[in-house]
C-alpha cells in the first residue's frame, strides 16, 4: 500500500527551486516590455585632427519603441524639432552635423515635452587619447 504524504522531504527544495526559476523569470519579462525607447546615434564621436576645430559628418539617427508613440527629435540649444514622427514604433533621421563641442540629441513626447531618450554626439580634440602606442613605454628600441 503506498501511502501518499503532504509532507516529502524533498518539498523545501522543490518549492526553493520553483521560488527562484519565478524570481529569475519575472524581472526579465518586466524589463522587456518596460516602454523604454531605444535611441541609437550613428557615429557618437568625431576625433578633430590637429589644427582642426569644427566636426563636419554625417550623423544617422535611429529609434524604436516597444509600442506606436508620437515623437519629435531635438538638438540641444535648437527650439525646432529635428524631426516629428505620428504613432509609430520606430524612425529614422540623418542630418549633416557641424559641432564644435559635444551635441545632445533628445526624443521628446510631442503633446506632452517628456524626454523619453537621449543620446550624445560627442566631438574630442585630443586624438591622442584614441591612438595606440607603437612600443611600450618600456621598451629601450
Amino acid at each position: 500500500m503506498g501511502v501518499f504524504t503532504i509532507f516529502s522531504p524533498h518539498l523545501p527544495a522543490l518549492v526553493l527551486g520553483i521560488g527562484i526559476t519565478l524570481l529569475a523569470v519575472v524581472p526579465v519579462y518586466a524589463a522587456s516590455d518596460n516602454g523604454a525607447v531605444e535611441l541609437i546615434v550613428q557615429p557618437s564621436l568625431c576625433v578633430l585632427a590637429e589644427g582642426e576645430s569644427v566636426c563636419r559628418d554625417q550623423v544617422k539617427i535611429n529609434w524604436r519603441a516597444p509600442h506606436s508613440r508620437s515623437l519629435c527629435l531635438y538638438e540641444s540649444g535648437e527650439p525646432d524639432p529635428l524631426d516629428c514622427w505620428q504613432q509609430t514604433r520606430s524612425g529614422s533621421h540623418t542630418s549633416v552635423l557641424e559641432a564644435e563641442s559635444d551635441v545632445q540629441f533628445q526624443l521628446v513626447e510631442a503633446s506632452g515635452r517628456q524626454v523619453v531618450a537621449s543620446r550624445a554626439f560627442e566631438v574630442v580634440a585630443d586624438a591622442k587619447r584614441y591612438r595606440r602606442r607603437r612600443r611600450n613605454p618600456w621598451s629601450f628600441f
